[in-house]
């Protein structure tokens, strides 16, 4: 695959030609796709306050200030994927507002703005997640740790693409039972 093609990941590409999560639960996905520790760590989206401005105002989720915020984003990004991968996180508490809309359904909305804000709101997409019920097929890749939205009838996907880090394993766990 070419570098141009790997940038794109996490973006318009997935894993496998997985579809995206449904609605504003792609945009956690992407949030926490701003960096696959596959690549260079130049190609993190999150990487200086420029880079994740870059990514942000894309996205629609605010801008920051400095490089400790994006610093704090891929603190929070981290935090995220790790949960993902069913390891415990410590996140940092932010205010968020509760809105109700004219139809009575709440969502929480940021307070502040800056890294707080973007926190806030991928957290209230989370939250979102959760009431719906899509949060438990979001899942990180045992491989890699990307996060993948799990399509599959029972729930059981492991890795985002079985090609790449399903063939990975698999071939290192066959190595491991011919060369013990």
């Amino acid at each position: 695959m070419r570098d141009e093609d790997k940038r794109r990941i996490g973006e318009e590409l997935e894993p496998g030609d997985r579809p995206k999560a449904p609605g504003r639960l792609a945009l956690l996905q992407r949030f926490v796709n701003t960096h696959n520790h596959d690549f260079p760590a130049d190609w993190d989206r999150l990487g200086d306050a420029r880079q994740a401005n870059a990514w942000l105002a894309k996205a629609g989720l605010g801008t920051i200030a400095t490089d400790d915020e994006a610093r704090r984003l891929r603190a929070f990004r981290e935090a995220l994927r790790a949960v993902l991968v069913g390891r415990a996180a410590d996140l940092a508490p932010v205010e968020v507002r509760i809105e109700i809309d004219a139809d009575g359904r709440t969502r929480l909305e940021p307070v502040a703005g800056g890294a707080d804000g973007v926190i806030a709101a991928v957290l209230g997409i989370l939250h979102e997640a959760q009431l719906t019920g899509d949060w438990a097929r979001m899942k990180g890749c045992r491989q890699c740790e990307y996060a993948f939205y799990d399509r599959s009838k029972n729930r059981s996907a492991a890795w985002c693409s079985m090609a790449i880090c399903g063939n990975r394993t698999k071939n290192r766990a066959y190595y491991r039972r011919q060369h013990p």
